[in-house]
């Protein structure tokens, strides 16, 4: 009896550590419904396909002439004919403060330009401040890619850059 009761354990045991098909087949089924169920996406971030910088001298005196320099890159390998208006970048000049010392108008014409893959477009802005004191300079470039209901408009912003108007007395 005893003999009987240890091979019975034994096999339970056994029986026990081995799945039944239905368990598996629980698996493959939730396996299965996992698949089905919509999952929330987020959406693929926008490809990077253009970049702006622009340069400017660390310190100018009083009213002299002073060269921003803005650049776009195209960072893909296709040649693009862009749209823009009289140039592709506008120029922003602030004082310490955040205010707005330049005035930059641009005729609204359609010029049409190609700018290459991983080329670039290089525009200067000359521009002359009498005030001393610590200013920044930006760039937004505004252009168009491609035509009708195809076409894209794009305003890309250069990093910012800080100079200094330094008083003549310190030269």
């Amino acid at each position: 009896m005893r003999l009987l009761i240890v091979v019975l354990v034994l096999l339970g045991l056994v029986a026990c550590n081995q799945p039944s098909q239905s368990e598996e087949q629980l698996a493959v089924n939730r396996s299965i419904l996992e698949d089905q169920v919509d999952k929330p996406t987020v959406p693929a971030p926008e490809k990077v396909t253009f970049t702006a910088k622009i340069s400017v001298p660390n310190q100018i005196k009083p009213n002299e002439e002073f060269v921003s320099e803005a650049t776009l890159e195209n960072l893909t390998d296709n040649d693009l004919t862009i749209l823009h208006a009289a140039r592709v970048f506008y120029f922003k000049i602030k004082d310490k403060y955040g205010k707005g010392v330049n005035t930059f108008a641009m005729e609204d014409v359609g010029i049409y330009r190609p700018l290459q893959g991983q080329g670039k477009i290089t525009e200067q802005y000359i521009y002359k401040l009498k005030t001393p004191g610590f200013y920044e300079v930006s760039a937004i470039a505004r252009f168009s890619v491609g035509e009708g209901d195809n076409k894209k408009d794009f305003e890309v912003e250069s990093n910012i850059a800080s100079f200094e108007v330094i008083p003549l007395r310190r030269l």
